[in-house]
Order: C-alpha cells, then sequence, then structure tokens
C-alpha cells in the first residue's frame, strides 16, 4: 500500500496497511488461517502444505477474498472509517504490526526512515492493529492511496481459509465469514520500513505553466482510446531530451507516429516555446526520432524509425542539415525486405562505432511485423515470430549498407529496447537486445565489428519480457550498472506455484519471468544480479527506466516508469 499525505509532508512509498493481501512498495506480507498446513496460532506464519492447486479456482477465490477485505479493510483506511477497517479482522485475530517508533532508524540526508523487524514486534489483537493503524495516519489529512496487491495465494482444501503474501511484504490469514466477507484471521510481517519526507515536496506539477501543450480533439481522444479497448496498440510515441538548437538548455522532443511531432524550445527561464521540425508531410510522422550527428560536422542529425516500401525493398529516412536549412534524404537508411512484409515502427534506435572506422553506426530494434503473432508460431517465452533487427554501417557522407546478417546478427525476436555497450571492457561495443516473448541476446564485438551471441551471457539466461534499460555507476564507485527493466507480475508469481502440469525446470523458469526488474553489477569479471538483494526488482509492469539523482546528494536513484492503458470500461481488464 502506498499512501500521501495531501499536506505534501509524509510519503510513505512502503507503507504497511494489511488486509488479507496488501500492497505498499516494500511490505510484504504473508499468512494464512488455521488447519492442516503451518502452524498458525505462533509466529512467524507458515504456508499450509496442502491447498487448492487448480489455478482457475484459486485466481476467482482470490479476486472474491481481495474485493471484500478492498471493501472494509482498504475503504476503511482511506475514509478514517476504522470501525469498517475493524470489519476486516477476525474477532480472534492476531498479528504483529509495527507502531511508528519501533524499529531503528536508517541514516539518510533526506528522508526519515524506519526499520523494522519482526521478530521484535509484539502480538496484537483486533483492537490494537486498528490503534496501530490510527498512529500512524492519524495525523495525516487525507490518504490518496491505499491498494492490495497479491503475489502468492494459497486456497486450503476447504475454500473457508486462505495464505496471502502482499506487496510489501506483509503475511495475512483470512478466513470467510457470513455474508461472503473475508476477514483477516493472522497477519504477520516479513519486512517493513516507513518513509517520512519531512521536508516539501522535491518536485511539483509545471506541465501547464511551463507550456507543454500537445493539441489532442476529443475525437482523437476517443479513436485512441478505442484502439486501446481492442488492445491493438504498440508503442507508438516517444519523448527525446535534447539540447536542439545548442544554448545549453534542454529541450524536449515529443513524437507520435502518423499523428504528430512536437519540438518544445527551452526559453531558459522555465518555461518552452514550439519550435519547428523538418517534417513536411504526416505520412513521414515517425513514432521516434534519434537525434545525433552521423557525418561529424558538429550538428546532428534527425533519424526517422518510419518505414517506407516499394517491391523487395524499404527504407528510412534521415533529416541533415546543408547550408543552415533541413534536407530530407528518403533513402539513407535502404535494406532488404520481402514483397507484402509490413515492419512496424521500431521500438528501439541506437548509435555507436561498432568497427573502430570513427563513424557512427547505427542498430535499428525490429519488434513484429504483418505475419507476426500467428498462433500456430507464437510461443509467449521462446518466440521467434517477430521482426529481425538491422545493422546499418556508416561509410560516410551519410551513406549507410545494412549488414546485420553478414556481420553475424540473425534472428527474428521480439526486440524491445537495443544499446550499444562494451559489456566485457574490451574495448569496442557490443549489443544488447532486451525482447518480449524470449530471452534476451547479448551481441560481443569480436572487434572487427563482427558479432557472436553470448546465449549464457548472465543478461541473457531467462524470459524477462524486458522493456528498458539504463546504465550508470549509481553509486560512485567508478563501475558500471546496468539496471534492466522488466514485466513484474503479481498474478504470475501467484498461479506458477499452482501449475501442477508444468515441470520444476518450467515452473522455474516462469518464476524468474514473473520476478521482475535487475541490477547487474561486476563482481570478480561476472555480472551478478543484485535486484533482489537491493529491493529493487519490484516497480510494477516496467517500461523504460533511467539512472538519475533526483535529490542532488551525489549519487543515482532510479527512476521507472510503469503501469497499464486503461479500459474506458472499469470492469474491463488494463492492456
Amino acid at each position: 500500500m502506498v499512501a500521501y499525505a495531501s499536506a505534501k509532508r509524509v510519503h510513505w512509498p512502503t507503507v504497511m496497511l494489511v488486509a488479507a493481501f496488501l500492497s505498499a512498495d516494500g511490505l510484504r506480507v504473508a499468512g494464512s488461517g488455521q488447519g492442516q498446513g503451518g502452524d498458525h496460532e505462533t509466529f512467524p506464519l507458515t504456508a499450509p502444505k496442502r491447498y487448492v492447486s487448480d489455478v482457475a479456482a484459486s485466481e476467482d477465490m482470490q479476486s472474491v477474498v481481495q474485493k471484500s477485505l478492498k471493501s472494509t479493510f482498504i475503504a476503511g483506511i482511506r475514509s478514517y472509517d476504522w470501525e469498517r477497517t475493524a470489519r476486516a479482522l477476525s474477532p480472534d485475530f492476531r498479528g504483529r504490526f509495527p507502531r511508528p517508533g519501533d524499529g531503528h532508524a536508517v541514516d539518510d540526508d533526506l528522508l526519515r526512515i524506519r526499520q523494522y523487524e519482526p521478530e521484535a514486534l509484539e502480538v496484537v489483537d483486533r483492537e490494537g492493529l486498528v490503534d496501530t493503524l490510527r498512529a500512524h495516519v492519524g495525523a495525516w489529512t487525507s490518504i490518496e492511496r491505499a491498494s492490495l496487491n497479491t503475489f502468492e495465494f494459497l486456497l486450503e482444501p476447504n475454500r473457508d481459509r486462505a495464505f496471502a503474501k502482499v506487496h510489501l511484504t506483509i503475511a495475512v490469514g483470512v478466513v470467510r465469514v457470513a455474508g461472503g466477507e473475508w476477514q483477516i484471521r493472522r497477519l504477520d510481517i516479513v519486512e517493513a520500513m516507513r518513509v517520512d519526507n519531512p521536508r516539501p515536496p522535491m518536485f511539483r506539477d509545471i506541465t501547464d505553466a511551463a507550456g507543454l501543450h500537445v493539441d489532442r480533439s476529443e475525437a482523437d481522444r476517443q479513436s485512441r482510446q478505442e484502439i486501446l479497448d481492442n488492445r491493438a496498440s504498440l508503442i507508438d510515441a516517444a519523448v527525446s531530451i535534447i539540447d536542439w538548437n545548442h544554448d545549453g538548455f534542454w529541450d524536449i522532443l515529443l513524437t507520435e507516429g502518423l499523428n504528430y511531432s512536437v519540438l518544445f524550445l527551452n526559453d531558459g527561464k522555465g518555461g518552452f516555446v514550439r519550435g519547428k521540425l523538418p517534417v513536411e508531410d504526416r505520412r513521414q510522422l515517425p513514432s521516434q526520432f534519434l537525434f545525433v550527428d552521423l557525418d561529424g560536422d558538429g550538428l546532428e542529425e534527425l533519424v526517422s524509425n518510419r518505414v517506407s516500401y516499394l517491391g523487395n525493398r524499404a527504407w528510412m529516412g534521415i533529416y541533415t542539415r546543408r547550408d543552415g536549412k533541413w534536407v530530407f534524404l528518403p533513402h539513407a537508411l535502404e535494406f532488404e525486405n520481402p514483397p507484402g512484409l509490413i515492419r512496424s515502427d521500431a521500438q528501439s534506435m541506437t548509435a555507436g562505432d561498432v568497427n573502430g572506422d570513427g563513424l557512427i553506426d547505427l542498430f535499428v530494434a525490429g519488434y513484429d511485423n504483418n505475419r507476426s503473432g500467428d498462433p500456430a508460431r507464437f510461443n509467449l517465452v521462446d518466440g521467434h515470430d517477430g521482426d529481425k533487427n538491422l545493422l546499418f554501417m556508416n561509410h560516410g557522407g551519410l551513406r549507410f549498407t545494412e549488414e546485420s546478417v553478414a556481420r553475424g546478427i540473425t534472428g527474428t525476436h521480439y526486440t524491445y529496447v537495443a544499446q550499444f555497450f562494451d559489456f566485457d571492457g574490451d574495448g569496442d561495443l557490443d549489443i544488447f537486445e532486451g525482447h518480449d516473448y524470449s530471452p534476451n541476446v547479448i551481441w560481443e564485438n569480436k572487434g572487427d565489428g563482427t558479432f557472436r551471441a553470448l546465449k549464457d551471457h548472465p543478461f541473457a539466461r531467462d524470459v524477462k519480457f524486458t522493456m528498458g534499460l539504463t546504465i550508470g555507476d549509481w553509486n560512485n564507485t567508478g563501475k558500471w550498472s546496468v539496471y534492466v527493466s522488466n514485466m513484474y507480475s503479481h498474478a504470475g508469481n501467484r498461479v506458477v506455484r499452482l501449475a501442477d502440469s508444468v515441470s520444476e525446470k518450467t515452473r522455474a523458469l516462469l518464476k524468474k519471468a514473473a520476478q521482475g526488474n535487475q541490477l547487474f553489477t561486476m563482481k570478480s569479471g561476472v555480472w551478478e544480479d543484485e535486484a533482489l538483494a537491493q529491493g529493487v526488482n519490484d516497480a510494477g509492469w516496467a517500461w523504460g527506466s533511467a539512472f538519475v539523482d533526483i535529490d542532488n546528494d551525489g549519487d543515482k536513484e532510479i527512476f521507472v516508469a510503469n503501469g497499464n492503458t486503461s479500459h474506458r470500461d472499469p470492469e474491463a481488464p488494463d492492456f
């Protein structure tokens, strides 16, 4: 559960408000009812040894339990209706939950942080838990968010008791009562933290005041909502932060395929004004631009990911500046393409010198095409019916040839993100391919601009549904770290344990697939994933990510964009 004080003084990205399963960024809970299984009368709570393994039945009941507890426990907390909150707790409730002053302080220059250890907490009854919750939130003027997200749910065979683990790590035991409601019977903290920000908020929304407006008609909004409702949309828009006019201020470039491209120029006074882009034909509006100097003249080109076709050829264009004017080179990036095959816009483009000749080459990530997704060929965890990736070698004068296969790069995965980087520290640029529906690939540069796949590389061992990548020295050690943002799934974590029909090997793969993001650091010459140890694996349904020093304290935080688009029908699933 996450709650914010409307006075903007208290922030709890990791708050512990409990219910059959609960969510709070950083807090996990586990619990259960009585009956066969572990000892549910003592703490810590243990999971039942026998439980319903029918995934559909378990998931259906999980939805019922979650809805019941949201209507009592969470709704009561949101509205400060403590009688309603107490209704979610059984008369014989017992649990461990920290009071604000329990635990120990964690040193931090900006925030007040308290860490709680479950073994140091006393067991309380229903009234004791309600009093504890009131102590946590009583001084707040409002609670902006409270939610339940279960990552483990074990329904006992009698189907009137269940064990649930919730994010942020709490454990609760629930039992069914009259009227279809469920109550928490036992609750135990696995780990917990409280974070308060005693200062005014670091950020406020100044979008309107800064002039960052994108004109969108009501008809256009409805059209896009229709696309989302029918689950027919890929990511067809992008934002780039660039210094367009070399005045030392960061500008913003927004693009949406076939709809608009907008340049916001920083006026140096805290606002933005619209600038002019060279795209004159609406049919050439891409979903993203790459802004990079490809001819070494000190002025950046604009590389478009919009693809055009004729016969067995396809091409993408480059905008360049000559004598102070923009010129469009429509066939600058040309490649072979089977007749009738239509590629989706590239989800990622990256630039680097792969063969050491001093010229900047381009790697274009292919996601899918009009022949992808055939049920007879598509595989959720080993997809090979996506689109090919393209490597354009620079020969100077903005002349390029596509040489991916000739240089060893093969495959037709669903590549969502790509990045040049020297992952093995040998002085040349390797390539990271982040895939949807299949393991990632590391292409090792053999030193001459040709590549071989490192299939057992730590970055490439598991299916993770990768969406983003950022590289930086987050802790000022002088060593690079690589953060990979993937799809974290509460539902995936729940059902993996229940799936009796899969092998243990497949179960392990699926569990890793649902585990979330990865943070790789180099130790003794080997990349190791520290995301779980550092607590940065769960960022929800993650997309792009970035290392950035948000609080100006000299080290870098991790910013992760996450979430889903919402169906216009609140009862329909998001996408």
